[in-house]
């Protein structure tokens, strides 16, 4: 009985062009891997917005997770005024982003605060975390889901970063 077998080429050929579908994230922004810090791969980021209130800042957020955001792969899943409840944050929401190869899938979480007394504005924390049970290095893809979201409302802020998905070291 004869067994084919693929030429080693072919095989390396075949190799090459299957890498753009396994690969998580597609730069830019990709340069923030995370490894699980938290049990599984994701990233917490705070952002300062000095020209728009948390009501804005949640409208907003709700409209851009609704129509899909700037890569058209985020989704609104929910989102409360908190308010009411007489507590340091003022909205939250969550949504989900799947990566453009359409593989991933990964949860966000963002919370509204408004901006400290001798301050106008908003702060925002976003949170994004790998739906994949052991995820644990992302290729960058958490911090690409944030970052990308903030950067598509065209709004200027300022960046921290909490949790996971550390910069990458200063060239000495």
């Amino acid at each position: 009985m004869a067994v084919f077998q693929m030429p080693r080429f072919s095989r390396w050929f075949l190799l090459f062009l299957a890498l753009p579908l396994v690969r998580g994230c597609e730069p830019p922004d990709c340069d923030r891997q995370d490894c699980g810090t938290c049990g599984n791969a994701c990233c917490s980021l705070e952002y300062v917005f000095d020209t728009m209130n948390p009501t804005d800042l949640f409208t907003t957020v709700s409209q851009m997770l609704k129509s899909g955001g700037p890569d058209q792969h985020y989704q609104f899943i929910d989102g409360q005024d908190l308010r009411p409840y007489n507590i340091s944050a003022q909205f939250i929401l969550q949504g989900q982003h799947t990566t453009l190869v359409k593989k991933y899938n990964d949860t966000l979480n963002f919370v509204i605060y408004p901006a400290p007394q001798a301050h106008y504005g908003a702060i925002m924390s976003g949170f994004s975390i790998s739906q994949i049970a052991g995820a644990l290095c992302d290729q960058g893809q958490n911090y690409k889901n944030v970052v990308g979201f903030v950067k598509g409302m065209a709004i200027p802020y300022f960046e921290v970063s909490l949790n996971g998905c550390p910069p990458p070291p200063i060239p000495s």
